[in-house]
């Protein structure tokens, strides 16, 4: 069996919300296969195990509470068999160690204690980590012969599991499984932005509501509340009111885009493109959803280079910073032109050591960015983040090895703690497979 099988959930978007706008009836155009009842099971056979060695190159984390908590998938070759290994990193404690058929979908509870994992085409499992109890969910309802699941994320009360189902021979559906009721509901199709490699982000916020993009087109959001079951539909501001919003120093934006819309309690991403100013500079920052509104400029990108062809920015995640009030973004760079083999891809953390917003981040220069690094959690005092190193691409191309996990000062940028990966983890762009990480609360 390859490394290349063990696929697990890759990075989760950030989420956070507004106050609704006003509220809309969606159609529920359900599946002839409803997959409405899911079955409890025994408890997990698997034992975990006691600790993990060390790793050589791993220091003490200076941090006073939880620590991180990493989900990985991981191949023994010895015994053929996979394994989803918990650890807590810092006190490198192996947490539980669980045999698997195969891990396609994996994700850690917000506090860490329990771990949903499922094949694309399988059954999902919620493994209680504390209890060593496990509870299968049949998925077999809503994953249809061609199907796979593609998307599965926790509430932030960890009562209900949002599971997003790519269909390729009709719209993408999004359910949501109840840890209370055992039960799947139908939530509503939603499409994929974009591009064809690119799934629709679905989200969270703290009061159990979930985020999705039905329609890219004509209604960019629509949210649902886990608690009443009703819907709310977000409209897109018209096309005026978006470019008068986005000025910036007073410049009209020449172009503008949507790369991350559903970022509930912080409102719409807009990034858009200023031709007007040399050198070439990108801005990134947030508006509200409902009262169309600039919240904040949250960072300018700038480059040298005349020909805007040859550099383009998209941030691909964000992270709000709440004691410091800015952000910390992970960034996707792309420069120089295939046809004069100068072409440069590359990824990394950014934010200002100084808190203050926005900041610049000149293209060629190391500072305020950590390159090769995705972040993933920011810590309960919010002072340090943990995040993804990232190796070069690996011999099939396109796709970024993941080494290690880090935890990071963000005012000094120094790495406090780094622990190494097995060969088990991938990033593929604009998602990361075979891993997982959270920073619990206190």
């Amino acid at each position: 069996m390859k490394k290349h099988i063990l696929l697990a959930l890759g990075l989760l978007l950030s989420a956070c919300a507004s106050a609704p706008a006003g509220q809309a009836n969606v159609e529920a155009n359900q599946p002839s296969a409803t997959g409405s009842q899911a079955t409890a099971a025994s408890p997990a056979t698997a034992e975990a195990s006691p600790t993990v060695e060390s790793s050589p190159t791993a220091v003490p984390l200076p941090y006073s509470g939880p620590n991180p908590r990493l989900a990985i998938v991981r191949w023994d070759e010895e015994s053929e068999v996979v394994f989803l290994d918990v650890i807590e990193l810092g006190s490198e404690e192996l947490v539980a160690s669980i045999p698997v058929e195969g891990a396609w979908r994996m994700v850690l509870s917000p506090d860490g204690s329990m771990l949903f994992s499922s094949h694309s085409k399988g059954p999902g499992t919620v493994y209680d980590l504390d209890s060593g109890e496990s509870r299968v969910i049949d998925l077999s309802g809503i994953i249809a012969e061609d199907a796979d699941l593609v998307h599965a994320a926790w509430a932030p009360s960890q009562q209900w599991l949002s599971l997003g189902v790519l269909n390729p021979h009709s719209r993408d559906s999004l359910w949501l499984y109840s840890l209370q009721t055992d039960q799947l509901t139908y939530i509503d199709q939603f499409t994929r932005a974009y591009s064809a490699n690119r799934i629709a982000p679905i989200s969270w916020s703290a009061d159990d509501t979930v985020s999705y993009i039905r329609d890219v087109d004509g209604v960019p959001r629509i949210t649902y509340d886990s608690t009443t079951g009703q819907h709310t539909v977000w409209p897109m501001p018209n096309a005026q009111t978006r470019s008068d919003l986005i000025k910036h120093s007073g410049l009209t934006p020449d172009s503008y885009r949507c790369e991350i819309c559903v970022l509930p309690q912080l409102g719409l991403v807009h990034d858009y493109i200023s031709l007007q100013e040399s050198p070439l500079q990108y801005y990134y920052q947030l508006y509200d959803f409902d009262k169309v509104e600039l919240l904040a400029y949250v960072a300018t990108f700038d480059t040298q280079r005349e020909d805007w062809l040859e550099y383009s920015i998209e941030v691909l995640n964000l992270f709000p910073l709440q004691d410091r009030g800015d952000y910390l973004l992970f960034v996707e760079e792309r420069s120089g032109l295939f046809s004069n083999g100068d072409y440069l891809q590359r990824y990394y953390a950014a934010w200002n050591p100084s808190g203050e917003m926005p900041f610049t981040v000149v293209e060629g220069e190391p500072a305020n960015t950590l390159p090769d690094v995705i972040p993933m959690a920011v810590s309960p005092d919010g002072s340090s983040f943990v995040g993804l190193r990232l190796a070069g691409m690996d011999e099939y191309g396109g796709t970024f090895r993941v080494v290690s996990a880090l935890v990071v000062d963000l005012a000094t940028a120094e790495v406090l703690y780094e622990y190494p990966l097995p060969d088990a983890a991938y990033f593929y762009p604009p998602y990361i497979e075979g891993i997982h990480v959270v920073w619990p609360g206190k």
